[in-house]
């Protein structure tokens, strides 16, 4: 009875600490150079199943880039960083696979945050500082791909 009891009990530590999904969100240092950017880019990426980009083609994080634009207005930034980190409070389980279709480059003081997006595989990469880290995300692509639309960044047809 008391090793079930010290058992019962370690497990619940064991789940008590585990990281929960939902409950996380984009690094604070990322943010505060998103929020202040100096300049601030959305991308629309190539997932490259299983392929490598054309020779030439300009490329993000290994990824060619489809569509890019500049984002000038502060409104649209903030938008843009309150739909991706909803994702990451919303959480998700990563898959094995990162197919990622939607990226933003952001500078601020010669600091760069660079966010790698794909939502069919539920994760986020933050690069930072030479630095990546690996976020669950929920699925908040129609609200992304809106606010890049507006911001003149249109997918070409395709998956």
């Amino acid at each position: 009875m008391r090793l079930s009891l010290v058992a019962r009990a370690a497990a619940f530590l064991a789940l008590a600490s585990a990281p929960v999904l939902g409950c996380s969100s984009l690094p604070d240092s990322a943010v505060g150079v998103l929020e202040g950017a100096d300049s601030f880019q959305v991308l629309a990426l190539e997932p490259d199943h299983g392929g490598e980009p054309p020779q030439g083609a300009e490329t993000f994080h290994g990824y060619q880039v489809l569509a890019k634009g500049d984002v000038a207005d502060p409104k649209t930034r903030e938008r843009i960083v309150d739909i991706v980190n909803a994702g990451v409070r919303k959480g998700g389980t990563l898959a094995k696979c990162f197919n990622p279709r939607h990226g933003v480059h952001a500078v601020r003081g010669g600091r760069s945050v660079d966010l790698v997006i794909c939502y069919e595989c539920s994760a986020l990469e933050v690069v930072e500082d030479g630095q990546t880290k690996t976020l669950p995300t929920g699925d908040v692509q129609a609200d992304l791909d809106e606010t890049f639309r507006a911001a003149g960044v249109i997918r070409p047809a395709g998956p």
